[in-house]
């Protein structure tokens, strides 16, 4: 179980002054203390309270690896490129409607609304883009699921959409690796069952490699408003560019310039491929309209059968050279933040705000 013991200050000096804040937003929708605010978490005035719940769920203040894959996945961490994983697939969407509002596929649409139907979840947790600033939302119906299709690559305070739900019903968190990072960590803080972690039943991870900060969006101003803009993408090497479609055309921004943006905690995050899931996507590069399907867990598996059997999903294995990429860009980026970690400390044993078996962070950090 997290250890950590503090409050709003210490949450503040340990995570939010010190750039390790990822904008998750663990720590926000729980009192009137903070709250989302141009790109980052805000502090709206002091709190008295020394044992709180926002620097307990915060992922960035003290994560402990081995107890969040032990309790997903039975195993503890180990380092694996692509985490714990039963089957490598290639999937979308049967469903033309949801393919043609999806980033890729549409596995993700599909998956979130097979589960509502089925009633395996009562809502999920989603993200929308709302005036070109993505939001957490919680959404029970078809319609609402498919208003969050399409990717946004803006840092998203989406916990605290999961932190304000009120309700008795499962739900499931769709997320990045830093969100579910941040569910993992509600599950296993002393002040678990003052929060919605119990009540969820499904994760599935997003990949992710970085999020930008809102001072993007300043530069998406100059191509488009943000209600012209009707899809971003970053199509694979070797383009190295940004894509931006609005209007009817596609306008190209170097990825060099974009990188600019990048919010630095991004870097040290070590998880591209949402470890924490039972399902984890992402885009199948080279494979136009499909996406990597990662099933982690027997929850996942289930999911996917049941899209399967009822045709709303079709499924194929990934191509080896596909895998093979896709497990060395893991890879890498696990090995860039445990070092970059232990760089900023100065001690490989210590990798700031992350628990894990010494002898695998030694591992990765020398490989």
């Amino acid at each position: 179980m997290t250890t950590t013991i503090g409050g709003l200050q210490q949450l503040r000096e340990r995570v939010l002054d010190a750039g390790l804040c990822t904008l998750c937003g663990a720590c926000s929708g729980l009192c009137p203390y903070l709250k989302p605010f141009q790109g980052r978490i805000a502090v709206m005035e002091s709190c008295p309270v020394t044992s709180s719940r926002c620097i307990s769920f915060c992922p960035r203040s003290e994560f402990d690896l081995d107890a969040a894959s032990l309790r997903l996945h039975g195993v503890v961490y180990r380092g694996e490129p692509l985490g714990e994983v039963g089957q490598v697939l290639v999937a979308r969407s049967t469903d033309a409607q949801v393919r043609s509002k999806a980033q890729y596929g549409g596995t993700v649409t599909t998956l979130v609304c097979a589960a509502l139907e089925e009633g395996t979840i009562e809502s999920a947790v989603l993200t929308r883009n709302q005036g070109g600033v993505p939001q957490g939302v919680v959404a029970s119906t078809r319609e609402e699921v498919l208003e969050c299709s399409g990717s946004s690559y803006l840092a998203a305070p989406t916990l605290e959409a999961l932190n304000h739900h009120r309700g008795e019903g499962k739900l499931g968190v769709v997320g990045t690796p830093c969100q579910l990072q941040g569910v993992a960590g509600m599950a296993d803080s002393p002040y678990v069952e003052r929060s919605n972690a119990p009540r969820v039943a499904l994760r599935i991870g997003l990949f992710c490699t970085w999020a930008l900060s809102q001072s993007f969006l300043s530069r998406l101003a100059q191509v488009a408003s943000p209600e012209a803009i009707a899809k971003t993408d970053v199509p694979p090497p070797p383009a190295s560019v940004f894509e931006v479609h609005a209007n009817g055309s596609r306008t190209s921004i170097p990825l060099e310039e974009v990188r600019t943006h990048i919010r630095p905690a991004c870097d040290l995050c070590p998880d591209m491929t949402a470890e924490l899931a039972d399902l984890s996507v992402g885009s199948a590069e080279g494979i136009e309209g499909w996406n990597t399907l990662l099933v982690r867990t027997e929850a996942g598996e289930r999911l996917v059968e049941t899209a399967l059997a009822r045709g709303l999903l079709e499924t194929g294995p990934l191509p080896q050279a596909n895998y093979d990429h896709l497990a060395e860009a893991a890879t890498n980026k696990k090995r860039r933040a445990f070092r970059r970690v232990a760089d900023r400390t100065g001690d490989a044993g210590d990798l700031l705000f992350m628990k894990l078996n010494r002898d695998v962070a030694s591992r990765l950090i020398q490989d």
